[in-house]
């Protein structure tokens, strides 16, 4: 207490007990601001009060013996909206501490003296000093405010040129209120008030470049029930057709920053904006001016993650008959008529099919899409690498990696990785086989004539069957090779060999894949809690209608409604 009194007394010209209103300095809360300071409305307007024993009210006694039309002082920082309330109040703090250096020192030097010879009796002599602003800088070098001092004896009174040489002796030469400078010596309250009189300019960095978007990054086929709980396939499809030369996506480029200046003319760097690149893919181009990508061929416009790539789009304004062939195609096939029976389709994209699907062989590398539906002779065979949308599937042998989304699935066989959803339209599913890996819900599982439909939960229905199928597969080009190896040599017999062993090696890298694939989930399910088996959900389950799940197997002898069927610590339970 006694090295902060000491202090106090020091920096302020006064004893802290004099002055209750300063006592709390070291006593108030980190919270609460030392009263010397009174906010305004707003916290850019900071006052200070001081103590009458300081050196500038001192001053002020000593200017109304002389002049009492003086008004009191008043300090207030104005001007500094860019800065936060603690800001504001720290800079007032220092303020203060080097205001009152300023006026202890100009008290001292206005402090009459006695006169030469020293006689009693002979006034004291007042010196005559000319009035003198006070220049303070802000700690960061953007804000300058002025105080004037007003003179002494027969000293001068401010005028413009007092205040250009105390700005040029604080080198504040950037920013200036010229204004200011030619209407202060006149005003009423020059003395003992506070202006501001210099302002910086900050410095502001440029804006990073951005990318405008002309197509979707992610397309989500989710279907929609209208009020009717009807579903349009047709609205599916949400194609990306793009022509060549369109553009896909544009670049704003960055702009550049403004540099700023301190008060004292002093530069503050900037940081120009960072430019971007366009997410270039395949079959796309930049423009001349490098701020555009456009397309380079017709297609279908997709976003992989980090890039825009155009997949070529083969389009078929009919039918899939025998004016077209079987399509084997590396993008996007659309189709406006049917696939007829007897022929194929492969494409690595996307497949969407605007009429029905017959007795035939369709693969997507991507979804596949067929607006009416799926109807065949159990010899339709269907596989999507992705999801399968169709309005019904009828007798078909349906493969799916992810999902299928359908109205209603007769007497089919459907092999599904993700979830079998039967929710739209009828929702009925009736004979057949349905395997899911997450879980089925329809609205009705087999029928009042009790004919026998299976549902199969869990494991990996999709990826099992391919893998049966492609070892089947290649013990049949096994057989057919070892019997081609004991033929006479022929021009045919080096050609189907080398045939077979391409196709072998093919399977021998899927088979690979899949076992890859297997290895990676073990990995992250190890020392993980089992997640809980999948369910069945439908409203109404008819007799005959089985449920397997893992080595449990439920038969139903009766209707129930509202069925959710799901594996319970290794039962079967029905909710």
């Amino acid at each position: 207490m006694k090295i902060v009194d000491r202090f106090l007394k020091k920096i302020f010209m006064k004893k802290p007990e004099e002055s209750r209103e300063e006592e709390p300095l070291e006593q108030t809360s980190p919270e609460e601001p030392p009263q010397d300071f009174e906010t305004t409305s707003t916290f850019s307007q900071v006052s200070l009060e001081l103590s009458h024993e300081h050196p500038l009210y001192r001053l002020y006694d000593m200017r109304t013996e002389k002049s009492r039309n003086t008004p009191p002082p008043e300090i207030v920082m104005k001007g500094c909206d860019g800065l936060p309330e603690d800001k504001v109040r720290q800079e007032l703090m220092r303020f203060r501490i080097e205001m009152t250096k300023a006026a202890d020192f100009r008290l001292k030097d206005a402090t009459p003296k006695p006169s030469e010879e020293g006689e009693e009796g002979i006034p004291h002599l007042e010196p005559s000093m000319d009035a003198l602003p006070f220049i303070y800088v802000s700690s960061d070098r953007m804000y300058a405010w002025i105080m004037v001092f007003p003179p002494t004896g027969w000293g001068k009174e401010l005028d413009k040129e007092l205040i250009f040489e105390a700005l040029e002796k604080k080198k504040v030469s950037y920013g200036v209120d010229e204004e200011l400078m030619r209407r202060l010596p006149d005003d009423y309250n020059r003395y003992f008030h506070l202006y501001l009189i210099a302002k910086g300019s900050k410095a502001a960095n440029g804006d990073n470049g951005y990318i405008i978007d002309h197509f979707l990054r992610q397309v989500e086929r989710l279907p929609e029930m209208d009020e009717f709980g009807n579903v349009d396939y047709t609205s599916l499809g949400s194609e990306q057709n793009v022509k060549q030369g369109e553009v896909i996506c544009e670049a704003v480029p960055p702009t550049e920053g403004i540099a700023g200046r301190t008060v004292l003319n002093q530069e503050l760097r900037c940081r120009n904006g960072k430019s971007v690149s366009l997410p270039k893919g395949k079959n796309t181009e930049v423009s001349e001016d490098g701020n555009q990508l456009l397309a380079s061929i017709d297609g279908r416009v997709e976003f992989s993650g980090r890039y825009f790539s155009v997949k070529p789009l083969l389009e078929i304004s009919g039918n899939v008959d025998y004016s077209t062939g079987n399509i084997n195609f590396i993008g996007d096939v659309l189709i406006h008529g049917d696939v007829c029976s007897g022929f194929q389709v492969r494409a690595m994209g996307d497949i969407k099919v605007c009429g029905v699907v017959e007795s035939c062989e369709v693969e997507a590398g991507g979804d596949l899409i067929v607006v009416k539906g799926i109807v065949g002779n159990m010899e339709t065979i269907v596989r999507s690498q992705h999801n399968i949308y169709s309005k019904y599937l009828v007798n078909s042998i349906v493969h799916a990696r992810q999902n299928v989304h359908t109205d209603s699935i007769r007497y089919s066989n459907v092999y599904s990785d993700g979830e079998v959803q039967v929710c739209s339209g009828r929702g009925l599913i009736v004979g057949g086989q349905i395997r899911a890996a997450l879980g089925i819900e329809a609205k009705t599982v087999g029928s009042v004539y009790e004919s026998p439909t299976s549902v199969v939960l869990g494991g990996k229905p999709y990826t099992s069957l391919e893998k049966e199928i492609l070892k089947k597969n290649m013990e049949e080009m096994r057989e057919e090779l070892e019997k081609l190896e004991r033929q006479p040599d022929s021009p045919f017999k080096s050609k189907r060999m080398s045939k077979l062993r391409l196709e072998m090696s093919i399977c021998g890298m899927k088979l690979n894949k899949f076992e890859r694939e297997k290895d990676r989930e073990d990995d992250g399910q190890e020392g993980k809690k089992k997640k809980e088996i999948c369910c069945l959900k439908c409203t109404t389950a008819h007799p005959r209608v089985s449920v397997t799940i893992e080595d449990e197997t439920l038969i139903l002898d009766q209707t129930y409604n509202m069925c959710n069927i799901r594996m319970i610590d290794g039962e079967i339970f029905m909710m």
